[in-house]
């Protein structure tokens, strides 16, 4: 049997990166921490973190990681139901890995009942759609929203839908970066946004549209909302999501630099085989929130093997 203080502990240093940094967030002493990680370790006869900065856990302790997140939500979910008193209220939290424009546009609209229903918080941690995947497979959130259609071993991969992305600038902006058309020579030039460094989808977007494979310069603003915002003050052109515009084509405040095509981005959520009520209840409303809102892309669908696929 694991010691629950051990696995807390791992959990501790795996969220900190530190030993220092979790025995202050455990109110203990590092050299508690540093103890209670050895003792795992000579349990299990192999480390369970790197010593490096940050800390980070190994794939043995990945595993302790998601077995010790599904040990507090079976508890937390038993303890509810044995209860013969009313209690005072008590809730649970599950961690999630979102990228920002399903967080900025569908995701919360979708996940609100349940969280009316239960007494349930959420520990949204943002990164790029196609990054999230490794929040989940580090073990610092339980589920998450990628564009990834592989399970992830020892999880679960549903089909969510696809969002669309229309490449936009202002009317002036586009006078000014490309008064005789969109060509490579402009596209080198014209100041685009990313996400982050790691934000591949810009770059992919020009080569579908225009077969354009070179640099270009960028803002980094890791926020949807500033993607709107900076295109709409005409100071960069962007992709955005079709979910996030108000009615800025119609009104002319925004053109489309490439008319008639856009990139469709599918997601799909991913989660751990095994799930506790929770968050069963999350993927069920997802799936049906999603099912409605989100363009379902058939082949996409067809690809990701139908209704869900799970990985040994």
């Amino acid at each position: 049997m694991f010691d629950p203080r051990q696995l807390q502990t791992l959990a501790a240093v795996a969220e900190t990166g530190g030993f220092d940094k979790a025995a202050k967030k455990l109110f203990l002493t590092q050299s508690a921490v540093s103890q209670r990680i050895r003792q795992l370790e000579e349990q299990l006869g192999q480390p369970v973190l790197t010593r490096t900065s940050p800390a980070e856990a190994t794939e043995a302790g990945r595993q302790l990681l998601r077995h010790y997140q599904q040990l507090l939500l079976m508890e937390n979910q038993l303890l509810q139901k044995l209860s013969p008193a009313p209690r005072q209220r008590e809730f649970t939290t599950l961690a999630v890995g979102v990228n920002a424009d399903s967080l900025a546009t569908w995701y919360l609209q979708a996940v609100t009942p349940v969280l009316e229903a239960h007494d349930l918080l959420l520990d949204v941690v943002v990164d790029d759609q196609d990054h999230t995947h490794e929040l989940m497979r580090t073990g610092h959130v339980m589920g998450c929203v990628s564009t990834r259609p592989v399970p992830i071993q020892s999880g679960v991969q549903h089909y969510l839908g696809a969002m669309r992305y229309l490449c936009l600038a202002t009317p002036r902006f586009a006078a000014r970066h490309f008064p005789d058309g969109v060509d490579h020579a402009a596209l080198a030039r014209a100041p685009s946004i990313l996400f982050s460094r790691k934000d591949a989808v810009h770059g992919q977007f020009l080569r579908q549209a225009a077969g354009y494979e070179g640099g270009f310069p960028s803002f980094t603003v890791p926020s949807a909302q500033g993607f709107v915002e900076l295109t709409r003050q005409g100071v960069a052109y962007s992709l955005l999501p079709e979910l996030m515009l108000d009615s800025d084509l119609e009104d002319g405040r925004l053109v489309d630099l490439f008319p008639g095509q856009y990139m469709d981005l599918p997601l799909y959520w991913h989660h751990w085989r095994v799930e506790s009520e929770l968050s069963q209840a999350l993927t069920e409303a997802m799936l049906d929130y999603c099912g409605r809102h989100l363009r379902q892309d058939k082949a996409a669908y067809r690809a990701s093997g139908g209704e869900s696929q799970q990985e040994a």
